[in-house]
């Protein structure tokens, strides 16, 4: 009730008359009228002087007018901010990743694309990602596998060789490529239960009957970097993840395929939201489905 009353009495002022004021809230001149008559009658206080069709503001209705300006004087800043967020010129877009490759390499398109829309970017697990989702601190997702779960939308962006990683000092460091069966007993660093990595891995050696020996096992890349750096074990990674360093070799194993792969997904509820379907149709025009190789 005193929503309506207020908002016709914030237009009149405004605008200095109720044909005006109707136009503004697309209602009829009367409508207008009989909200600040009600007004003023509800209270007993007189807001306008009114000489024929010009209305002049009371003291009161001063006063009243400066309470209003906070309540309603803002609509067309607030209308300007929505129009500029539908026109994806302002915003927040808040991303979780498994890898830093994949959400940088979509990041960098939508920010040249959308220059004052900010990212957010939170590195961490899949199911991290996906918690984040379901309670809306995330927007959008890239992650190493597709979720089963129908709330969510997903769709294949990459894929990626996984590689042996040794050490300059390891016997394998002079080689340019291995065959899986080379593994057979060596010191192995473990990713941790769920990574796609270690799971690709441990696959390859199953089907070839090999058998390694477990010695370190975290569910960081830059450990298991850290870890073959410093003669503990052999790592395997992402190809994505390879970061060169004089003291590491990266060899690709011929006869077995291993690889990683990484899905976009968000909210199915939500991927027609303005930001996360322009980032989503970024995305899939990137997306590379044969992978590297």
């Amino acid at each position: 009730m005193y929503e309506r009353w207020l908002a016709a009495f914030h237009a009149v002022a405004r605008s200095g008359g109720f044909t005006a004021a109707a136009g503004q809230l697309k209602i009829g001149q009367p409508t207008v009228s009989m909200h600040v008559r009600a007004l003023e009658d509800h209270f007993g206080v007189e807001l306008f002087h009114r000489r024929g069709r010009v209305v002049q503001l009371t003291e009161i209705g001063k006063t009243l007018l400066s309470i209003t300006q906070g309540l309603f004087g803002h609509e067309q800043e607030a209308i300007k901010l929505l129009r500029a967020a539908h026109a994806l010129e302002i915003g927040a877009l808040r991303v979780g990743a498994l890898r830093t490759y994949d959400v940088m390499e979509i990041g960098a398109t939508f920010l040249r694309r959308h220059p004052n829309v900010r990212l957010a970017v939170t590195i961490q697990t899949s199911p991290l990602t996906l918690e984040g989702l379901l309670n809306f601190d995330l927007d959008v997702g890239v992650i190493g596998h597709a979720p089963s779960d129908q709330r969510f939308f997903s769709f294949h962006y990459n894929r990626y060789r996984i590689l042996v990683v040794v050490n300059a000092d390891h016997p394998l460091a002079s080689r340019r490529a291995i065959r899986i069966e080379e593994l057979d007993g060596q010191k192995i660093i473990l990713r941790d239960q769920g990574s796609t990595t270690r799971a690709a891995f441990e696959t390859a050696l199953d089907q070839a009957g090999v058998k390694v020996r477990p010695v370190l096992e975290t569910n960081n890349r830059d450990a298991v970097r850290a870890a073959v750096l410093r003669g503990i074990g052999i790592g395997t990674l992402s190809e994505s993840e390879i970061v060169g360093h004089p003291r590491l070799k990266a060899l690709p194993v011929t006869n077995a395929d291993m690889f990683s792969h990484s899905f976009v997904v968000c909210l199915a509820q939500r991927r027609d939201r303005p930001l996360v379907a322009n980032f989503l149709c970024l995305a899939k025009s990137n997306a590379r489905n044969i992978g590297k190789t």
